[in-house]
């Protein structure tokens, strides 16, 4: 767990269009858990959703390093990363098989979510 949430943290602020659209769909699975991820990822999109024409005049300003930080704060820190299951809560094992490999995750429910 400490690895990659070291890993997480080690992420640089993008300079290209390529490199915050790259960061913005690496959270594309974790959206539903971060509150108000719509709202501080907006300022991100507003550098990112530039027309064909326009996106050379791609421009990664103080709106977006705060809201790069801020996004990498929520993935980093609770209720995201809960370091320790919840007794009262229930838990759920997915598995998955095939003839060269195996896997697992064990996941809880929170808030009525995985």
């Amino acid at each position: 767990m400490k690895d990659k949430l070291e890993a997480i943290l080690r992420i640089q602020e993008p300079h290209t269009l390529a490199q915050a659209n790259r960061f913005l769909g690496s959270l594309g699975w974790y959206r539903k858990f971060l509150p108000k991820f719509a709202e501080v990822a907006a300022l991100i999109h507003t550098v990112t959703n530039l027309t064909r024409p326009n996106r050379r005049k791609f421009k990664w300003q103080t709106a977006q390093s705060k809201a790069f930080y801020q996004l990498k704060e929520m993935l980093t820190t609770e209720p995201l990363c809960l370091h320790f299951p919840v007794d009262d809560l229930p838990v759920v094992l997915t598995t998955d098989a095939s003839d060269i490999g195996i896997g697992g995750v064990l996941q809880q429910q929170v808030n009525g979510q995985l």
